[in-house]
């Protein structure tokens, strides 16, 4: 009975070791894109958002948004 316990967690340790690599290396390039843009030496003022498939052979649409909106000084919500 230990032996087959002990089986069962090296299997399921072994599953659990292989699904976090594998989710890691599917994030990779997106992780090196967040890094590059983090430690570029000028600031990005837009933002782009992808809709669609980002793997696909279609190129995704892309939208630009800016990063920082300026609020309006004239308007407020009184709390």
């Amino acid at each position: 009975m230990t032996l087959i316990a002990s089986l069962l967690f090296a299997i399921a340790f072994a599953a659990s070791i292989a699904t976090i690599m594998l989710t890691v290396g599917h994030a990779m390039p997106r992780i090196i894109e967040v890094i590059d843009m983090e430690f570029a030496p000028a600031v990005q003022t837009d933002r782009r958002i992808f809709f669609g498939e980002v793997k696909g052979r279609r190129s995704a649409e892309i939208i630009s948004f800016p990063r920082k909106i300026a609020a309006d000084a004239e308007f407020r919500i009184a709390a």
